[in-house]
C-alpha cells in the first residue's frame, strides 16, 4: 500500500472518530461474547469498547469497520481478537464487514 493511501484512510478513520466521540452516551452496552469488550449501539453505528477506549466503530449502513485501535490505545493483540468477534458478530457478510479501514501510523 502507498503512504498515501494509507493517509486517505487514516483521514477516514479519525473522521468517524470524532463522530462517533460527540453523538454516543456511553451506556453499559452489551459484552462481545465471553470478552470483557462492550458493544454500544447508538443510531446506525455500532461502537466496540475496549479497555475504556473506542477502538472499532461499524457504520451499518455502508457495512464497513473502521479499526482505530492503533490511533486510540497503540496495539494489543486482545483488542485485535475483540475487533475481529465484532466484526464477524456485528458486519452483515459472511465473514464480518464487506469493508474495512485500519489506521496506521505513517
Amino acid at each position: 500500500m502507498k503512504k498515501s493511501e494509507q493517509i486517505e484512510i487514516n483521514t477516514l478513520c479519525e473522521q468517524m472518530e470524532q463522530k462517533i466521540k460527540g453523538c454516543y452516551s456511553y451506556n453499559e452496552g452489551v459484552r462481545l461474547r465471553s470478552c470483557n469488550a462492550r458493544v454500544i449501539t447508538e443510531g446506525c453505528y455500532y461502537i466496540l469498547i475496549s479497555y475504556s477506549a473506542i477502538v472499532a466503530i461499524i457504520d451499518t449502513t455502508t457495512d464497513t469497520l473502521y479499526d482505530i485501535l492503533r490511533l486510540e490505545y497503540g496495539y494489543t493483540s486482545t483488542s485485535a481478537q475483540h475487533i475481529s468477534k465484532f466484526s464477524k458478530d456485528y458486519g452483515l457478510g459472511k465473514w464480518g464487514c464487506e469493508h474495512r479501514y485500519t489506521w496506521r501510523a505513517v
